[in-house]
């Protein structure tokens, strides 16, 4: 039998140029996923607003702290989380816009060795200033247990006092923090306050949740933002982001473009 070669030859050419071509679409949406992140990482890098925010978070976190009850027997605790919370890792974040690179862990992982993270504003003088009158603040962060010593070292560059094993814990089998949470009351202490920029950081009730469930939680404890919950402002990244859509981090570039469009309230000039 006689092979038509150039038939062939055609076929696999027509095949390698749509190819090439879902390739170069998915790029390009990767790269514009990553470029709407510019306009956050300005206001968050720059702005006096985004500094303003976070002062106001640990001096309302002071108040809470020295007006809330002492039991019996129990010493005050803090619970914090870290990134975005008590430390910047905003330079990471604008790498990857700049190198056109998504998350991962790899990368997250060689940022965290290499101990640059920044202080939040307000966040080492609230952490000594709980230390320093009887209280104990826990670092509870989803950072990855190899990380451990590279994320004391930096804590405790930038000033933050009480970080060892006892106070720094790190991921372990799952990034829900609620045993963390539960462990460290099962050791005796009266927590007091909870801080972090992200709902999943004051319990397990938004854990994997969308963000109708995430907003009814805000709703009905609403009471608890200023005394017991206090949230750091964080536009560039969030379990808020997968709540957009079921399934958001299984997406493709261009489907998480499709969704986060679509989550948009826009006004209508009909």
């Amino acid at each position: 039998m006689k092979i038509n070669r150039t038939g062939l030859t055609g076929a696999a050419l027509l095949v390698a140029l749509t190819l090439s071509g879902c390739a170069s679409q998915q790029q390009d949406a990767a790269d514009r996923l990553n470029q709407q992140s510019v306009m956050a990482l300005n206001w968050f890098q720059q702005s006096g607003e985004y500094q303003a925010l976070a002062w106001q978070a640990f001096n309302f976190a002071t108040l809470a702290f020295d007006h809330a009850a002492s039991l019996t027997g129990k010493p005050k605790a803090v619970i914090v989380d870290l990134d975005e919370t008590m430390i910047d890792n905003s330079a990471y974040s604008a790498w990857q816009v700049k190198a056109n690179q998504p998350f991962d862990d790899k990368t997250w992982s060689a940022w965290t060795q290499a101990r640059q993270a920044t202080a939040i504003p307000g966040a080492v003088e609230f952490a000594n200033y709980v230390n320093s009158h009887g209280g104990t603040m826990f670092y509870v962060s989803n950072r990855d247990g190899q990380d451990a010593a590279a994320t004391a070292d930096n804590l405790k560059r930038l000033g933050f006092t009480g970080v060892n094993d006892k106070t720094l814990r790190l991921k372990t089998d799952s990034s829900n923090k609620q045993a963390r949470f539960d462990a460290i009351r099962a050791e005796g202490y009266n927590v007091v306050l909870y801080i972090g920029d992200n709902l999943n950081d004051y319990g397990t009730a938004t854990y994997h949740q969308g963000n109708a469930q995430r907003r009814a939680f805000v709703n009905q404890n609403h009471r608890l933002f200023g005394t017991q919950f206090i949230i750091l402002p964080n536009p560039l990244y969030g379990d808020w982001e997968s709540g957009l859509a079921q399934g958001y981090n299984t997406l493709t570039p261009a489907q998480k473009l499709q969704t986060r469009d679509a989550n948009l309230k826009a006004w209508s000039d009909k």
